[in-house]
């Protein structure tokens, strides 16, 4: 899982470092994100980085939002593509904005 999800994110930067940096930005709101992920994502991922629960394969959304490839646009590739051992969630244009704003939000700055 984290191979394709690292593969994911690398091919997505590449896409990303020739798309305009307006691409990069997501209009999402962090909270409604918050909310679909707790709902969606939860019982695979920690979702916050203060979840103490036993790690699985997936790997937390903190995690995920510190690798250098993580943008908005290779967040919304990766949403929007199947995943062998992730279920098929067909996430609105509006969702995926949303959780991407959740992920992002988790980032160090």
């Amino acid at each position: 899982m984290r191979l394709v999800l690292s593969a994911a994110l690398v091919l997505s930067s590449s896409i990303a470092a020739v798309a305009p940096s307006s691409a990069q930005e997501t209009p999402g709101d962090a909270a409604a994100g918050r909310r679909i992920a707790e709902a969606w994502c939860a019982a695979c991922h920690r979702i916050d980085a203060k979840d103490d629960r036993p790690l699985t394969e997936a790997p937390s959304f903190a995690e995920v939002a510190q690798l250098p490839s993580t943008t908005g646009l290779a967040l919304n590739v990766f949403l929007h593509s199947s995943h062998e051992n992730m279920p098929n969630f067909q996430l609105t244009q509006r969702e995926s904005e949303d959780v991407i704003a959740y992920i992002l939000s988790l980032k160090a700055r």
